[in-house]
């Protein structure tokens, strides 16, 4: 998957994350050992990959399903990071791990904010649904209640 060109049935879904969420950045993202690389986003255009050293999705892979962020500012593994005190200035994070038919985790899919934010447990579980669903998705095997939502909403 890594370096594939941009995919219709991702970018529905990123699409998607972003309007459910109301929330200005949405991505699924792939994380190698250098890079995070973005297989599809809203909100970043013309970016392509970032280096895995300044990422919340490279913390994110590390959780066992999901990592919020409610204030990055207030948060010691972030509060430093160029992306929270520079220009783009993002305050909120959630990252749901996308795992491999084995279980290994690929990366997360991911909604930011500039704005502080709490995520309710009902929200957590439907971007663990999401990122479980681009999983099949990347293995080839689509469950389709969330399928037929994303063309409900097209």
């Amino acid at each position: 998957m890594l370096d594939t060109p941009r995919e219709e049935r991702f970018d529905a879904i990123t699409r998607l994350l972003a309007r459910d969420f109301d929330v200005p950045i949405s991505m699924i993202s792939l994380v190698d050992d250098t890079r995070v690389w973005f297989k599809s986003e809203v909100g970043l255009e013309g970016i392509e990959a970032v280096s895995r050293e300044v990422t919340f999705c490279s913390q994110a892979i590390r959780a066992s399903r999901i990592m919020v962020v409610e204030d990055a500012t207030r948060d010691e593994r972030f509060r430093d990071s160029p992306l929270v005190t520079g220009e783009m200035a993002l305050r909120f994070y959630a990252g749901a791990v996308i795992h491999s038919p084995q279980r290994e985790p690929l990366g997360a899919v991911c909604i930011i904010d500039h704005t502080p934010r709490r995520m309710s447990y009902r929200d957590r579980g439907q971007l663990i649904d999401f990122a479980a669903h681009v999983g099949r998705e990347m293995a080839g095997v689509t469950k389709a209640p969330l399928q037929g939502a994303l063309e409900r909403n097209r």
